[in-house]
C-alpha cells in the first residue's frame, strides 16, 4: 500500500542537502530527505537494542565497533 504523502514547505541548507543526495546517490531532494529520516530511525532502533543487550550485560560497545 503506498504510504500517504504531505507536501510541506520546510527552510534547508542547501549545501547540506546536495551532501545528503551525493551520499545517499538519490537524485531528489525528497528522496534524500525520505532516506535520512529512515535511516535516522533505523539508527535509532540499533542504538536502543544495542543499549538494552549493554544492560542485560550481553555485550559492550566497544564489541560493536571491532
Amino acid at each position: 500500500s503506498m504510504a500517504t504523502k504531505k507536501r510541506t514547505s520546510i527552510l534547508l541548507d542547501e549545501t547540506l542537502l546536495k551532501k545528503a543526495r551525493k551520499a545517499l546517490k538519490v537524485p531528489t531532494n525528497t528522496e534524500a530527505i525520505t532516506q535520512a529520516l529512515k535511516q535516522a530511525l533505523t539508527n535509532r532502533e540499533i542504538e536502543t537494542t544495542l543499549r538494552e543487550l549493554i544492560y542485560r550485560g550481553k555485550g559492550r560497545f566497544v564489541d560493536v565497533y571491532r
